[in-house]
């Protein structure tokens, strides 16, 4: 991951869920549990060479998929 950690998620709120935790224990994503679209909050920057690393690539690909998604559903009603 391509994270710092000198700030960081301490716990989750109610209704969301841990998907991936650092190697010192840090939350590094989460999500809203049952939430209908996509949701991902994440504690490194994905951005940062993303092509370079399979999971940031994958968050990316994820987001483009749930977008066209969304925009097919809003352009059929």
């Amino acid at each position: 991951m391509n994270s710092l950690h000198s700030q960081g998620v301490d716990r989750l709120s109610d209704g969301l869920q841990v998907e991936a935790v650092a190697g010192d224990g840090l939350i590094e994503a989460f999500i809203v549990a049952g939430a209908p679209g996509f949701t991902l909050g994440v504690q490194w920057h994905p951005e940062w060479k993303a092509l370079d690393n399979p999971v940031s690539a994958a968050i990316f690909g994820e987001f483009g998929d749930a977008c066209r998604s969304y925009r097919l559903r809003e352009f059929q009603l």
